[in-house]
């Protein structure tokens, strides 16, 4: 066929180019999926445990966060791994597949690489074969790695059924919103609509599943997260919802396919939203530039934490009676006998809540990178603001939304954690929230001075949250030395809840973010901008 000339050496080209980020994205859900195993069969080798657990989570909140109950009579590891972790890895493997077909059709049409593309001998759906190929060769080899490594890290209860069952509903997942981003790639004219779309539809897959479950379970045949969840691999084995996700996946690919040959290069078959006339006097401020260019995202990161928050504090009313009896979460949680478990697991989440809290406000810094990458911070450049000028402007956005979006979740957090325990009162535990704005700030500034420094290598911002992250979650847990966890900023937040306020510390790691982030601007004011 003429429309798919090429097609080969396409795929060649994308596969070498991708193949990195395709790595690093593998390598994470394998390592999601890898946790979630290594973690239920380590903690939860009793029956009783497992038991207690089950009762624990069958709660309201805990079933719109995970799903209702399976295999509740006998609540294997295989069920509860089924019951905790599908949801949340159907979700996470749909994203990273969202990101992979946008990337490789939209972003790559936007930036004017399609055109150049299809100047050569190429047919016209050449380019969206190659990303569809990727897409379903990626998604089938992750499907047959999770499958393969349930296998091997889970107890007997985990069989080789239900093991490459739960593969192939994440292969399936991963396929079907995949196969919904080209399609929204055909409908939008640019990235941003496309993706905001896709994850649109994710987020209301996810809220008619937990409409389905609270007793609506036609719903759910709606939801592809839903209907898959329907499978209880471990439990029941169906393989049916696969079979019904992957024929709905290849009709969503035909109609992308046809949709695209009936529009035009560069453009969407939906008409773009008529903007206004006249910019609002916020919109020509440099700060309410930045504000509408990070608008979206900084919007669904709110909402998100704030869900998190709520989920949260809904169940710390029954964290004590849920890990009573196991040390070894007692280990990584408690580091105080003389405090409550349920005062150390606020200030555990506490932690979690803030490190999540500075994704968002570093993508804003990621954006400005983005904006130099593709060029169009020149633009900018050669207006009246300098450089210094407009690094502080997005700086300025970053710690806005650093507080607000830390305030809100604490706030979230706080009002449900409060309703359901008597221990501390809303005003402890927000105090105890706002104590980590520092510790934050610190870690915005070291993306500032990355960004400034080593444009490059800004993505070595995300390394050192996760080692952050782990820092907080096993320092109890094994013997670290202390210079290692103090590389931390989150690990000299004093424990507010437990009655330590300790000002110098926190004046300590405000000069020092403040420090970092002119070295940052020191930096970006005297290098060469990148193309």
């Amino acid at each position: 066929m003429k429309s798919i000339t090429g097609f080969e050496l396409l795929t060649r080209f994308v596969l070498k180019k991708e193949w990195k980020g395709l790595l690093l994205w593998a390598l994470g859900c394998l390592m999601f999926v890898f946790v979630g195993v290594f973690a239920f069969v380590t903690i939860y080798p009793s029956a009783t445990d497992r038991t207690a657990m089950a009762v624990a989570m069958s709660n309201p909140a805990m079933e719109a966060l995970f799903g209702k109950l399976i295999g509740g009579d006998n609540y294997t590891i295989g069920a509860m791994y089924s019951h905790t972790m599908t949801i949340l890895t159907l979700s996470l493997f749909s994203v990273a597949s969202i990101l992979m077909m946008i990337r490789n059709t939209r972003v790559e049409e936007e930036h004017g690489m399609m055109e150049l593309i299809q100047s050569f001998p190429i047919g016209r759906l050449a380019h969206s074969t190659s990303a569809s190929l990727l897409l379903i060769g990626y998604n089938i080899s992750l499907a047959l790695l999770t499958g393969l490594l349930l296998l091997l890290m889970g107890d007997s209860s985990m069989d080789l059924n239900g093991s490459f069952l739960t593969g192939a509903m994440y292969g399936a997942i991963g396929l079907f919103f995949g196969s919904l981003a080209l399609l929204a790639a055909q409908l939008s004219s640019n990235s941003r609509s496309a993706t905001m779309t896709c994850f649109s539809l994710l987020g209301a897959a996810y809220i008619i599943r937990i409409i389905g479950d609270t007793g609506q379970e036609y719903l759910n045949v709606l939801s592809p997260l839903g209907l898959l969840y329907k499978s209880e691999p471990f439990v029941s084995n169906y393989w049916w919802p696969v079979g019904i996700v992957l024929l709905v996946t290849f009709v969503v690919l035909g109609l992308a396919f046809y949709f695209q040959t009936k529009r035009d290069l560069g453009a969407g078959l939906l008409p773009d939203k008529t903007g206004k006339h006249l910019a609002s006097s916020f919109l020509k401020q440099p700060i309410g530039f930045v504000f509408r260019l990070m608008k979206t995202p900084l919007i669904a990161w709110t909402i998100g934490l704030v869900l998190l928050g709520i989920t949260y504090g809904s169940v710390v009313g029954d964290v004590e009676s849920l890990l009573a009896g196991n040390e070894l979460i007692e280990q990584v949680i408690s580091s105080d006998a003389s405090q409550s478990i349920v005062t150390q697991f606020i200030s555990i989440i506490m932690g979690v809540l803030a490190i999540a809290a500075v994704i968002p406000s570093i993508q804003v810094i990621v954006r400005l990178s983005s904006e130099e990458k593709h060029g169009r911070l020149q633009h900018l450049l050669v207006g009246t603001k300098s450089r210094s000028q407009i690094l502080l402007t997005f700086i300025e956005v970053s710690l806005i939304s650093l507080v607000m979006i830390q305030g809100v979740q604490i706030a979230a957090f706080g009002v449900t954690a409060s309703l359901s325990q008597n221990i501390l009162s809303f005003r402890e535990i927000f105090e105890s929230g706002l104590v980590y704005l520092p510790a934050m700030a610190v870690m915005l500034s070291v993306a500032i001075c990355l960004f400034g420094w080593l444009p490059k290598k800004l993505s070595l911002i995300w390394i050192v949250l996760g080692y952050c992250f782990f820092i907080l979650y096993f320092s109890n847990l094994f013997d670290m030395p202390e210079w290692i966890k103090g590389l931390s900023p989150f690990y000299h937040i004093p424990e507010r809840l437990d009655g330590e306020y300790n000002l110098t510390v926190l004046l300590y790691l405000t000069l020092v973010s403040v420090a970092l982030s002119l070295v940052g601007i020191i930096g970006f004011k005297n290098r060469d901008t990148i193309h």
